[in-house]
This record gives C-alpha cells, structure tokens and sequence, in this order.
C-alpha cells in the first residue's frame, strides 16, 4: 500500500450557473470570453491606453490632470507622450502659453517675443469698499504663483544665460 498523498485543488471561484435537480446539484461554468482591453499601457499617476476587443476596435486614453491646471494641453500632450502615443504631424502649438489662471487672474507667456501678459478680473460689486486691496492680492498671487511654472522659469533662465538685454 502505497502512502503518497493525494492533494486536492485549491479551491477557486468561477462564475457559472448551479442548477438543483431533486438531491442533484450540477455546475456549468462560463465561458471564458476574449479580454475586453488588449495591449494596455500604463504610466506613472494612472493613465492608461489601450485597445478595445469590440466588434468595431477602439483605442482608448484614459488622462487626467488637476482642474486648476494652467496649460491642459501642455500636461495632456506630455502624458500621451508617456505612453508611447505620438501624433504623425506636430499639432501648431498656440502662441502664447497659459502659466497661471487662479481666482480671476491668467498669465500668458509667449516664448518667441519672451513677454508675459496679465489679465485680472476684479469685482468691483463684490470689492467696491476695498479694491485696491484685492488688486494687490491678484499682484501678490502673480508674484507667488509664476515661478511655479516650468515653463517660466525655463524662459527666464534662457534669458539669464543669455546675458538678458535690458532697456534703460
């Protein structure tokens, strides 16, 4: 007598349809289909591209980026590039780049002419007692949240290495 053991499965879950017979129970399983995403791809903060196994295959992107973003298509483009995705021709960059929108203020920063436009929109309803002292909180909000963006700083840099003209 042979004393090998005998070692069951693991057991496992599968979806199926369990059907009652009198004292009978019987099991059918699913078929087991195509995976519905094929050649997925993924980056770093969970974007995601794949392919859809329809009857008529579509690719997917899945991006996502903060809502106070100042250059969605900056932060959109760079993400795609991340996941191996590149357009045939290079999409016409817009003139000028949008570095800062917060609270009714936008700047905009065009690389070729290196000058930065601000525009503010300011209340004067809501801040008629005291507009001079949110105009200096929209001026202070520009000094603060500029030398966050990459963009400015790397034309500011440019300039610095340059030698930077100045105009007296």
């Amino acid at each position: 007598m042979a004393t090998q053991e005998q070692t069951k499965p693991k057991p496992r879950k599968m979806r199926g349809v369990g059907t009652y017979e009198g004292d009978d129970f019987t099991f059918r399983p699913c078929e087991q289909g195509e995976p519905t995403q094929l050649n997925v791809k993924t980056c770093k903060g969970g974007k995601t591209y794949e392919t859809t196994s329809e009857k008529k295959p579509q690719r997917v992107a899945h991006l996502s980026c903060p809502a106070d973003t100042a250059d969605l298509w900056r932060e959109y483009t760079a993400q795609l590039k991340k996941l191996g995705i590149k357009p045939l021709t290079t999409p016409q960059q817009p003139e000028t780049t949008r570095v800062v929108k917060e609270n009714g203020l936008e700047c905009y920063l065009n690389e070729q002419t290196q000058e930065l436009t601000v525009q503010t929109t300011l209340s004067l309803p809501t801040h008629f007692r005291n507009w001079q002292a949110e105009l200096l909180r929209q001026v202070q909000l520009v000094v603060r949240r500029l030398p966050a963006s990459e963009t400015f700083n790397k034309t500011i840099n440019n300039l610095k290495n340059q030698g930077g003209t100045r105009n007296v």
